[in-house]
């Protein structure tokens, strides 16, 4: 009978699986080739132990003096080498055909998912806040806006409605319908998302998913990084590779091939937006104008809050407007001074959206200055933010909140007895002696006996007091 022999081909995937040159899609071949036929298996035992056992003499004999007479080396124990290499690898098999199962960075306690952020989120069913969580079988629904998902792994999910995803563990999930873009950090690989036709394994990337909720046909594509995407019935090792700037198309159905499609990137938001925008103005009566089409998610009610930060010149406005596709839909007219906390009047503006005038689209802030001197300027932030933290409580804002301003570290408290307290790097300070504050119309005010002059704060959430007159950045809730 005639001896058997490694091939070419499995002589190369042993040795570059010995000498951790081979690549993900070898290595799955190498895996494929030792599950078909243990003497694949056997010989790559062989030399992996021979690998073990040359690298151990060699390491003794770099230990001992040259003059002096080598010593017997204990028994190397091939056995019990043999089998930890084996388990190894079938550890390596198992997480290679189950990629769902938990990585080693993976938290051991506390929810499979929390709620990290959201704008504009319309709820189907349950109301979720910030910081939320959820366990297996939880889902999160909305019919518009934005929700940011952080798995216990460190996956996170922006999720784009109209939307449905199920929790399906600390690292996977499955989209009933909606977009979805999952940005997998180190030693989160593996996070899978189910969805209708299959499902996408990650092997470290950045994709994106969008599948209707009609039935119709779901599209993946890839960021960055690379993923397998199975349709049913399908293994590991059967799915399509998808790399950076790839995407595909599936429709229902096992039989339905995936069909390659331009990957169009810009229609898929990747991170949570910013209800902050820079202005500089230089003089004159150009308007300015900002895109915040993605924090308006609905009808409703809105602010553009005009926040001075630097410069010798106030910003003097007359009017904003909210556009959308370049149509006025909802404006505010009153004059409005944006400069140091003296010279800061009226410069909250409320916009109304109606029921009827909401639609996707490009929304447009533009503000318009008076005429002003020049030679002047001036630099601050527009912040563009929900009408509903008009609607905030007293009880909402008590409690301590920290900030850093110019490198030092501030403290507020603000007492439910009107009271407030500042620390400045951790110790007390006289700014805010006799003052007291109050909350007029949503917004809390900190007044000060000897002056008619008030700081103002928003609340923009349960953890971000927002500074509207003084240039000072969000102040975190503290502890």
């Amino acid at each position: 009978m005639m001896k058997w022999q490694a091939d070419g081909e499995l002589r190369r995937l042993v040795d570059g699986m010995l000498d951790g040159s081979l690549s993900r899609t070898d290595v799955a071949r190498l895996e494929e080739r030792m599950e078909a036929d243990p003497r694949a298996m056997e010989y790559y035992l062989s030399l992996a132990g021979q690998e073990s056992l040359l690298a151990e003499l060699c390491a003794g004999e770099r230990d001992l003096p040259l003059p002096m007479p080598v010593k017997k080396r204990p028994r190397f124990h091939w056995a019990a080498a043999a089998a930890l290499i084996a388990a190894a690898i079938a550890t390596a098999v198992v997480m290679k055909r189950n990629p769902r199962s938990e990585a080693p960075s993976v938290a051991k306690t506390g929810p499979e998912a929390r709620l990290s952020s959201e704008v504009g989120a319309a709820w189907n069913g349950q109301h979720l806040s910030p910081g939320a969580a959820l366990g297996t079988g939880s889902v999160l629904a909305i019919s518009s806006g934005l929700a940011e998902l952080t798995h216990r792994s460190g996956t996170r999910l922006l999720i784009e409605g109209p939307a449905s995803y199920e929790v399906t563990g600390p690292n996977a999930g499955r989209l009933k319908h909606g977009k979805l873009v999952a940005e997998v950090p180190p030693g989160a690989e593996g996070y899978v998302v189910e969805y209708a036709e299959g499902r996408v394994v990650d092997l470290g990337t950045e994709f994106a998913i969008s599948a209707p909720a009609d039935g119709g046909h779901t599209e993946v594509g890839v960021f960055r990084g690379e993923v397998r995407v199975q349709q049913e019935n399908e293994t590991f090792e059967q799915g399509a590779a998808l790399y950076a700037g790839h995407a595909v198309r599936t429709g229902a159905g096992s039989a339905t091939r995936l069909r390659s499609i331009p990957f169009d990137q810009d229609s898929f938001i990747r991170q949570i937006p910013s209800h902050e925008y820079p202005w500089f103005y230089h003089g004159g009566e150009a308007p300015m104008e900002w895109d915040v089409s993605q924090l308006v998610w609905s009808a409703g009610n809105y602010l553009a809050v005009m926040k001075w930060m630097n410069g010798p010149q106030a910003l003097v406005l007359q009017k904003v407007e909210l556009l959308l596709d370049g149509q006025v839909v909802g404006s505010d007219e009153h004059p409005c001074s944006v400069g140091h906390l003296t010279s800061t009047l009226g410069n909250v503006y409320q916009l109304k959206v109606g029921p009827g005038a909401w639609k996707r689209g490009r929304w447009t802030l533009r503000a318009w200055p008076f005429e002003a001197a020049e030679g002047g300027h001036s630099e601050g932030i527009l912040m563009f933010e929900d009408g509903a933290l008009l609607n905030s409580e007293p009880g909402d804002f008590s409690g301590p909140w920290d900030y850093v301003h110019d490198g030092n570290r501030y403290r507020r408290l603000f007492n439910p007895d009107g009271t407030c307290s500042l620390w400045i790097n951790d110790t007390p300070s006289d700014y805010f002696k006799d003052a007291a504050w109050e909350l007029r119309g949503g917004i809390l005010q900190v007044n000060f006996p000897a002056s008619d002059v008030a700081e103002e704060h928003l609340l923009r959430d349960g953890n971000s007091l927002l500074f509207i007159n003084q240039p000072y950045r969000n102040a975190r809730r503290g502890k």
